[in-house]
């Protein structure tokens, strides 16, 4: 029988002292996104403008004359069926096509009521749109072999899988700026009143931190791009116990894989290590970054500077650029 300890409340969920073991969760959930995609080969049609002629509306999304990507479409078709489910009542989600759903529709689910821990604003803080260009222009070419295997339903699905993934991530950036801001409130009101975006950018940047991040997810990258016992020296048969077989094959791969991730071996796995290492570096962190600053920006009642709009990067508008880093 369920017994209230047994129950978790949406407000320890999205507490503040759980951002920390989310950001690092979120890794394995990117990472075998990106490598479920790289065994796909790029598929650019599933990215072209009526790459498949007239799709037609998305089941369940508002209509609209806008020319598609099948990519498009079966976003827009996936996110109209999880807003029925409340998907997009989270302050963690956000959508890529908010403008094609109807959120104010009868969902299949209830309502939550979710911990008031953001700025009443944050909902307009949404990067989706540069995250979604950057996705299919630099991700996908870096992971993904040349040319078409046919295989569009199956690399889309992970696409999208990837994509929200994505997402998800780099808007936790907004839970992290908030912590940043309550923790010295009166230094990040100063640097955006005087309209400091440099200032807030220095000021949240912690360089030990994303070093760890980076090494962590060329590590997992290593470890579960490759298969488990590949490189073991040990045969399960000729050991008495299978669990302690089991643990030698697993630790022999995991050394395999920290030689790999370090660049003492060729690559051998499923995806290099070195291109989830740049994505992390590329995108996910400064795009975090940018997400941080244009929250605080409307934390501090200000609109943020037009190197933070969310259909840009601002390492990309910018000739000069800070080095991004990202709390966990």
């Amino acid at each position: 029988m369920t017994t209230n300890a047994d129950c978790v409340k949406t407000a320890d969920v999205l507490s503040l002292e759980s951002i920390r073991s989310t950001l690092i969760r979120q890794e394995e959930t990117i990472i075998f996104a990106l490598i479920e995609r790289a065994q796909f080969r790029h598929n650019a049609l599933v990215y072209k403008k009526a790459g498949f002629g007239e799709l037609g509306t998305p089941l369940g999304s508002k209509e609209s004359n806008e020319e598609l990507s099948f990519l498009e479409y079966m976003l827009i078709g996936t996110e109209a069926l999880h807003s029925r489910v409340r998907r997009y009542t989270s302050p963690e989600e956000h959508s890529f096509f908010p403008h094609r759903l109807s959120l104010d529709e009868q969902r299949n689910l209830p309502d939550l009521e979710y911990p008031e821990i953001l700025s009443a604003d944050a909902a307009q803080v949404n990067f989706n749109q540069i995250l979604l260009k950057k996705y299919q222009e630099d991700i996908v070419p870096m992971l993904t072999a040349q040319g078409d295997d046919e295989q569009h339903g199956s690399c889309t699905l992970c696409d999208i899988a990837a994509l929200q993934a994505l997402s998800r991530r780099v808007h936790y950036g907004k839970f992290v700026a908030e912590s940043k801001y309550r923790s010295n409130p009166e230094e990040y009101q100063r640097l955006v009143d005087a309209n400091d975006a440099d200032g807030v950018m220095k000021l949240l940047t912690n360089s030990a931190v994303e070093k760890m991040v980076l090494r962590r997810a060329r590590l997992k990258a290593a470890t579960y791009g490759r298969d488990p016992l590949l490189s073991a020296s040990l045969e399960m048969e000729e050991i008495s116990s299978e669990s302690t077989a089991i643990v030698a094959a697993a630790a022999a791969s995991a050394v395999v894989a920290a030689i790999e991730a370090t660049g003492g071996e060729k690559k051998q796995g499923k995806v290099d290590p070195m291109v989830i290492e740049s994505i992390y570096k590329d995108l996910i962190i400064p795009l975090t970054k940018d997400i941080e600053v244009a929250y605080l920006f409307r934390r501090c009642g200000k609109d943020p500077p037009d190197d933070f709009a969310p259909d840009r990067m601002s390492v990309d508008a910018k000739t000069k650029g800070l080095t991004a880093s990202v709390e966990v």
